[in-house]
């Protein structure tokens, strides 16, 4: 299961198989196999939710076998291609279906005096450079390559440890299955508590049922995007533009927002509210919806404060996540059945990104496995797998 779980393609992970270690065994019976204990670890997951919310109240937080300086929890949305589920052979009612992934990480947590980074990156002022980042943004004509960069790496926090979930499941259920997650790894007994997100709502209606003791984080980089979006909708100049972005992003890296607010309430009078049906590139639908992303995320925008505390500001290890699971499941011609398999591969794929090895001991303690000899195994496998 670790090449199915790492290879992007059952047909390679027989390939490797029989490569490295001789093992003959064609792409459908690693799959069969692959939804067979996909659906194991989706048991045990489920089965630990369980537990956790069956305990009487008030629960007592599980202790870490070690002390946590700080705890942070993220969660974003991805997308995979699925199609109908028990269906013949082929691709039948291929569509779009969003998974849910997080991620669960130990990290240092250093406290400072003052704020250890006061002025804004210099990455997030090099034209070139954000050109990755920004949508829309033009050349700046002239040389950026020699912009000198903000040492980063010396206070923000860094991961020592992390467990990951993913799946298709709604937003309510992924919310139990987190804080149950959180609990056994003893998040809820750290020193320090984050938990990071973009602005979709259903982030924050997690983190509030789920994780009211955690700070709340909007990303920094999504937040620098909308002020971009911002600025493009109300200077039509490329040059002006940029500079409206560079002061709108420096003011929300001093969490000086309600000012930006105010700054972008007065182009808005001076532009008009959006119409009822206009397009999405419309200059006043682009403003609006930039004043009611700040508007709604203005609380989770303290960042000097959380620098000093030692906090993550964005969401770039949950990003790296979000890319290594699509590495395995997204793909213009990857389609899992939107049961099973879709549900399966999500699971395997989690389990061999999370550094506790939790892959590895779910096969060596599974029942028809080696080591366990004694223990019978019956197959789930369907026929219409």
């Amino acid at each position: 299961m670790f090449c199915v779980a790492r290879d992007p393609a059952y047909k390679l992970a027989a390939e490797t198989l029989q490569e490295t270690a001789g093992i003959q065994i064609s792409a459908r019976h690693l799959r069969n196999l692959a939804v067979e204990i996909g659906r194991e670890l989706e048991d045990v997951r489920d089965t630990k939710a369980e537990a956790y919310f069956e305990q009487p109240l008030p629960r007592v937080p599980t202790a870490p076998s070690t002390p946590i300086a700080l705890a942070s929890v993220s969660v974003d949305g991805g997308r995979t291609q699925t199609r109908l589920d028990g269906g013949p052979n082929g691709v039948h009612e291929p569509h779009w279906r969003e998974t849910k992934n997080a991620v669960f990480m130990r990290m240092t947590g250093v406290q400072f005096d003052r704020d250890p980074h006061p002025e804004l990156p210099d990455c997030f002022q090099d034209r070139e450079y954000m050109k990755t980042r920004l949508s829309g943004l033009e050349d700046a004509g002239v040389d950026c390559s020699e912009v000198a960069k903000s040492d980063l790496k010396s206070w923000r926090p860094e991961r020592l440890f992390r467990t990951c979930l993913s799946s298709l499941c709604d937003s309510d259920s992924f919310g139990r299955m987190m804080e149950a997650e959180a609990d056994s790894r003893g998040f809820f007994a750290a020193q320090k508590r984050a938990f990071v997100g973009d602005g979709l709502q259903y982030n924050w209606t997690i983190q509030q049922r789920h994780f009211q003791d955690f700070t709340p984080i909007l990303d920094f980089t999504h937040a620098i995007e909308r002020t971009y979006e911002a600025a493009r909708s109300v200077q039509a100049d490329s040059d002006q533009a940029w500079a409206c972005y560079v002061r709108w992003a420096t003011a929300c890296w001093h969490g000086r927002v309600l000012e930006m607010l105010l700054e972008m309430r007065q182009h808005q009078e001076a532009l008009g509210l959006p119409p009822k049906e206009c397009e999405e590139k419309d200059s006043r639908k682009m403003l609006a919806e930039a004043i009611t992303y700040f508007e709604n995320n203005v609380s989770r925008m303290d960042y000097p404060r959380y620098r000093k505390e030692g906090l993550p500001l964005t969401s770039a290890y949950m990003e790296s996540f979000v890319k290594e699971m699509n590495y395995r499941v997204k793909g213009t011609e990857k389609f899992w059945n939107d049961g099973p398999s879709g549900e399966a591969i999500l699971q395997l794929r989690a389990a061999k990104l999370s550094d506790d090895d939790r892959l590895r001991r779910h096969m060596r303690s599974r029942p028809g496995n080696p080591f366990r000899p004694n223990i019978k195994r019956e197959s789930n496998i369907s026929t219409n797998a």
